[in-house]
């Protein structure tokens, strides 16, 4: 899944259930299993039958587990959270039946059935009969409304089945599932496999009876009903791999299937890139792809049924670049999913990484293979540095952290997780060699499959095709056993026979920051080297705070890469004459070293090493680089600089000023308008390039060609039409920003209008931000309005806000609206949207006395949210880091 958010029910949601409790006495909360069940009831086969109609604003369902139990008990732990359940049976397998009371034990949803004897060793049959309500916080079963027409859907990872049915809501729990709906004749309905049988029921109903599933974790398991269109595209093709075809569908709202076209068209030939590199068949009967009108992620590996954010399927050869390769790289990350994460699970969320940081590793492998003009390799490391940034928090947490608490689960769907997993992977794959990892890989499925395994499972694997085993095995826990990002300090000796690199290693922390530098990891280290036009690059193991690595060759070098192809996990500081050789020798680097030679001058300025006056000199020499990363490397950090730095509006103009001398010529080599058959990266490059000159540079002729575009798309031109023409697509988002920040209620009736009837999520998105950029005082409050709307969607409402806050003009009354809103945007909006809006909140604030004000105000609320607690603590230490920063930088 991409990364989601989730928020619990209150504690008033403990339910005094159908059955009477018996006398036993409750246990104390210190004492219930809030984290991982006792094992007591272990399920061999779940049942589910639901009946749902869209119409209504709630379901009823009938669960029944085939289960063994393993001690003898009276008391059953399982989950089920605001389910309102009717009945509860225990049948035993000499065919006696037990009444079992049943409470929400817990406000994570911890269900509690008892009996009133001993339950004996055994196997047993429980059933439940059960109702709720709907979700409209897009998590459960979750209802939503598009274009008048009542859908119903599934939103389960990670702890939300316990919404949907009675479970062992855990992903250690794998077993089979028997799924039947029973819905109004004029529905559709999907689920995780194949229909394969429909019967028609009295009044207007039927009963849909799907296949049994594989072994599969309550959180895999996926159902949508209603006016779907359901597109079949042809069955992709068997090959050496899969024996026979595979059928794949389309799922959409009402009218939208056309749309599916190009997602459709692209599937089959990611399936069968993961089929040449696992080695194994696809693992499921069917393969669906559903364009959800209304999602909180970016997408959910469901088995057989993988779900989406609508605009992500929504795709077409226009579509702008950045999405268009979002579609590859979201497809293809949900797809290496249905191997590793649905084929092979992990068991329990301190490991959530094997799913998370394998499909972004993967997912940049296949779309690398099918679409090489994407240069997704410079994309990984934008992921990686990503993810330092978070790491060099000292709230930040390992890979594989501990998880004993529910509220810890969803803080595990993070950076850390994804892109520095992910950059791990790609570490130890280039250090062993791409054939050995991938044989490790498909050893470590075999093994596995339909089961689940450990990160102990996976690394060993790995290690096992190395020439030295135990080595690979101890650096490759170092990295996900504890936090932070490795720092090296360099420096090249030529004093005797061979040069030598002299390397000090530490954690790498920004300045402020209270964590302790005094950490070491075992890492593979590889340099690159340059004398003369001749380049060398070598790899090695380096442990210990102290260590030398000899180079190759006799001769000192011209300049030294201390992190070759940017494929390490670390940063680095050169000693001084070193650093000026490798600036020198900056043409020579390749893309991705360029790039990383960037932030190890944005990483010197967080540190507090070098100063604004040195961090600005270098723009220049990278905004002539080719690679589209390293050009707008150190635009957020120029950002930061005005708004933090900056002594007044002179200083403020004079540097934005510097920013359209340095940047104002790439643009131009590039052409403000674009090209027919230009590459995605120029595409990418100038859409980046006018917004950091438009909207940071205030460049007067781009603002007005911009603002000019915006309003002639809305429809205020001359014919008083929708000018869907005035602006390329990639430029659409910034031009209506622009129209905004430059208009007036004219302009702003236009866009509220155009909003109301869009039903393109991508357009809708856009003008909800550029809603956000108008700085009127009585507009700002309609635009904040918006977001309360019935037509407003759930993802959608924190999108107004989110602007205002970046506004100077319009940051204070945003906030004071976010709180005075606050239980009214938290029924609308997701179930993660409590820690969304402390992020949003603490956005922009860079004093202690603001950090120590967020933390008042939003501790209290986020204490029992799933995530809350430790995101919490996230930003408030980065408010105080700015502040740390800021004191640093400013002259004295």
């Amino acid at each position: 899944m991409l990364p989601l958010y989730l928020r619990c029910a209150s504690g008033a949601l403990l339910l005094m259930l159908s059955a009477a409790l018996d006398a036993a006495p409750n246990l104390p909360v210190s004492e219930l299993p809030t984290g991982r069940l006792p094992g007591t009831l272990q399920a061999e086969r779940f049942a589910l039958q639901l009946t749902i109609d869209p119409s209504r604003e709630d379901f009823t369902g009938i669960a029944t587990m085939i289960a063994k139990v393993t001690a003898p008990t009276s008391t059953l732990w399982l989950h089920g959270r605001g389910l309102d359940i009717q009945s509860a049976t225990l049948t035993l397998d000499h065919g006696r039946t037990l009444k079992l009371s049943a409470r929400q034990a817990h406000v994570s949803g911890l269900l509690e059935l008892r009996a009133a004897s001993v339950i004996p060793v055994g196997s047993a049959t429980l059933r439940i009969h059960y109702r709720a309500a709907f979700s409209h916080q897009l998590q459960g079963v979750y209802k939503l409304l598009h274009a008048g027409e009542a859908y119903v859907m599934t939103q389960m990872e990670p702890q939300s089945a316990r919404l949907a049915f009675p479970s062992l809501d855990e992903p250690a729990f794998k077993q089979p599932w028997d799924i039947t709906l029973i819905v109004p004749n004029d529905q559709q309905a999907v689920a995780n496999t194949a229909l394969v049988e429909a019967t028609a029921l009295a009044n207007g109903w039927k009963r849909l009876r799907f296949a049994r599933t594989e072994n599969l974790p309550s959180y895999l398991i996926a159902f949508a009903v209603g006016p779907w269109d359901i597109v079949d595209w042809a069955d992709i093709p068997a090959n050496a791999v899969r024996q026979s075809p595979l059928k794949l569908r389309g799922i959409a709202a009402k009218g939208r299937g056309p749309e599916l076209h190009y997602a459709l068209a692209h599937s089959g030939e990611i399936i069968a890139a993961l089929e040449r590199y696992f080695g194994i068949a696809y693992p499921f009967d069917k393969l669906d792809i559903l364009a959800a009108p209304d999602f909180a992620s970016g997408a959910m590996e469901n088995a057989g049924l993988i779900t989406y954010r609508d605009s992500l399927l929504f795709i077409n050869e226009q579509t702008p670049a950045r999405l268009r390769q979002a579609y590859w790289g979201v497809q293809a990350h949900e797809m290496a999913h249905q191997w590793f994460g649905d084929l092979v699970t992990m068991p329990w969320w301190d490991d959530v990484w094997l799913n998370e940081a394998f499909a972004t590793w993967m997912s940049a492998k296949i779309v690398a293979e099918l679409q090489p003009e994407f240069q997704v390799q410079r994309n990984r490391i934008e992921s990686a540095l990503y993810a330092m940034d978070g790491d060099s928090l000292a709230s930040t947490r390992r890979v594989r952290e501990p998880i004993r608490d529910f509220t810890e689960i969803a803080a595990a769907f993070d950076g850390i997780t994804y892109q520095k997993g992910g950059a791990v992977l790609g570490m130890f794959e280039h250090f062993v060699g791409p054939e050995n990892f991938q044989r490790g890989i498909r050893q470590y499925l075999q093994a596995h499959a339909r089961g689940n395994a450990t990160s102990s499972d996976l690394i060993t694997a790995i290690a096992a095709t190395a020439t030295d085993p135990g080595a690979v095995r101890a650096a490759f826990a170092s990295f996900i056993d504890q936090p932070g990002v490795p720092f090296l300090r360099v420096a090249l000796n030529c004093a005797g026979p061979q040069p030598r690199l002299q390397i000090q290693q530490s954690r790498y922390l920004p300045v402020g920051s209270s964590a302790s530098a005094d950490q070491t990891w075992q890492l593979p280290l590889c340099v690159r080297s340059g004398d003369g036009e001749q380049t060398r690059s070598q790899c090695t193991l380096i442990s210990g705070s102290d260590s030398e690595v000899t180079l190759d060759g006799e001769r000192c070098p011209d300049w030294v890469m201390p992190n070759a192809d940017a494929s390490g996990y670390y940063r680095f500081a050169l000693a001084a004459a070193d650093q000026a050789h490798l600036q020198a020798a900056f043409a020579k680097l390749n893309a991705e070293e360029q790039r990383a030679y960037a932030d190890s001058l944005a990483a010197a300025f967080m540190a507090g090493a070098i100063d604004p006056a040195t961090l600005l000199a270098a723009l220049p020499q990278l905004a002539s680089a080719p690679g589209r990363q390293v050009v707008t490397a150190p635009f957020q950090l120029v950002r930061w600089i005005d708004q933090q730095l900056s002594a007044d509006a002179a200083a403020s103009s004079q540097l934005r000023a510097r920013v359209r001398q340095i940047y104002r010529p790439r643009l131009a080599a590039l052409g403000v308008a674009p090209k027919p058959d230009e590459s995605d990266d120029d595409r990418l490059l100038r859409a980046s390039l006018l917004e950091l000159l438009a909207d940071f540079g205030r460049d007067p002729e781009l603002c007005a060609d911009l603002a000019a575009r915006g309003r002639r798309f809305l429809g205020l031109n001359d014919a008083h039409q929708i000018d869907a023409d005035a602006v390329p697509a990639d430029l659409r988002g910034l031009a209506l920003a622009m129209a905004a920040a430059h208009g007036d209620s004219s302009v702003f009736a236009a866009m509220l209008q155009t909003f109301r009837g869009s039903g393109d999520s991508l357009l809708r998105g856009q003008l909800l931000t550029a809603l956000g950029r108008f700085t009127d005082a009585e507009l700002a409050t309609r635009a904040r309005a918006v977001s309360l709307e019935a037509n407003t969607r759930s993802n959608e409402i924190s999108l107004v806000v989110g602007a205002q806050l970046g506004e100077p003009e319009t940051r204070s009354a945003a906030r004071a609206w976010l709180r005075s809103e606050y239980t009214a945007l938290m029924k609308k909006g997701p179930r993660g949207l409590g820690t969304g809006f402390a992020r949003l909140d603490a956005s922009d604030r860079c004093s202690n006395a603001e950090a120590d004000e967020i933390d008042a105000w939003h501790g209290p609320r986020l204490r029992e949210i799933e995530g809350g607690p430790r995101r919490l603590a996230q930003a408030v230490e980065s408010i105080r880091l700015c502040a740390a920063l800021k004191a640093a930088q400013t002259p004295k």
